[in-house]
């Protein structure tokens, strides 16, 4: 899984200036596998045998977890751990994990802490009934005090440099590339494409509103690798759910979005008026309608 993680699709939106970056290709179905696999890949094999591996999560990362779990097996000889929002848990992608056979859903860390002391490994999943950043303050106290490896999307600097991968893949794909759109939540992805990306390419995003686009935010609150004055015009405008749901519709015959990969379609758009310009979109888990094409299936 590990080796095929990467190298996904670049596909041209119609006949215009605006290239897609197909995430979804990813094994388990989007870019998280790029920074899930390598903030675990630089855990010592002797900490993921001792410890447990947890992460807090809205989603998409801890599905990546899941099948990286599933598919390394010095994970298995310890407990991997997705801690969620319990008013996350009827949403789609909670919903992937939830209903998996081989996954134990626990709903305290006392509950969860008593399981591990009874030696019972495997793939669990932590519902907590409080907001995401209480949850990720806790959690981060619980994992100190047990040692846990703790994935820390919005700190580690590993979710920077997976992205390495991402701009190179860019360049050669689109080696006129001019600009790059993507979303935040993290800032992992717009930090390492700044980071990675040639100075010539300029990197585009607008904050989010807390809770209006699920999964995205504005990333300047966490003050962490990603810094927001890199980005172009960031603070210009905020992402709109609305205008997203609008365009990844419009797309859809062709190619299938979410709302994150709409918003950020919408401000490609408004830069392509510039014709000059050859821009690619992120699309954290796209993918060409299967309709239409499997050719990267």
């Amino acid at each position: 899984m590990l080796k095929n993680i990467g190298l996904t699709p670049l596909k041209r939106l119609n006949k215009s200036n605006i290239y897609l970056k197909l995430e979804g290709y990813n094994p388990s179905g989007s870019i998280k596998d790029r920074t899930i696999s390598n903030m675990i890949i630089n855990i010592s094999e002797q900490k993921l045998r001792d410890k447990p591996t947890v992460i807090v999560s809205s989603g998409s990362a801890g599905v990546s977890l899941y099948h990286v779990y599933n598919n390394y097996n010095l994970m298995k000889e310890n407990d991997s751990i997705v801690v969620l929002p319990l008013k996350y848990s009827n949403k789609t992608i909670p919903q992937y994990l939830l209903n998996k056979p081989d996954v134990k859903i626990f709903y305290s860390f006392e509950s969860l802490l008593f399981s591990q002391n009874n030696d019972n490994k495997g793939f669990k999943i932590l519902l907590i009934n409080d907001i995401f950043i209480n949850i990720l303050k806790k959690a981060k106290i619980v994992s100190k005090l047990n040692q846990w490896n703790i994935l820390d999307q919005h700190y580690n600097k590993h979710c920077v440099e997976a992205h390495k991968q991402t701009a190179d893949e860019i360049v050669t794909q689109l080696p006129n590339v001019t600009d790059v759109v993507c979303s935040t939540g993290t800032g992992g992805t717009a930090a390492g494409l700044i980071k990675f990306l040639p100075q010539r390419v300029k990197v585009h995003a607008r904050p989010t509103k807390s809770g209006e686009i699920e999964g995205l935010t504005d990333v300047g609150r966490y003050n962490n690798f990603c810094d927001t004055s890199s980005i172009e015009d960031y603070y210009d405008s905020y992402f709109e759910y609305e205008k997203g749901y609008l365009f990844k519709e419009k797309i859809k015959n062709e190619f299938i979005v979410g709302v994150s990969t709409g918003v950020s379609l919408c401000l490609a758009e408004n830069l392509c008026k510039d014709n000059k310009r050859n821009i690619v979109v992120i699309s954290a888990n796209g993918i060409t309608n299967p309709k239409l094409s499997k050719q990267f299936r």
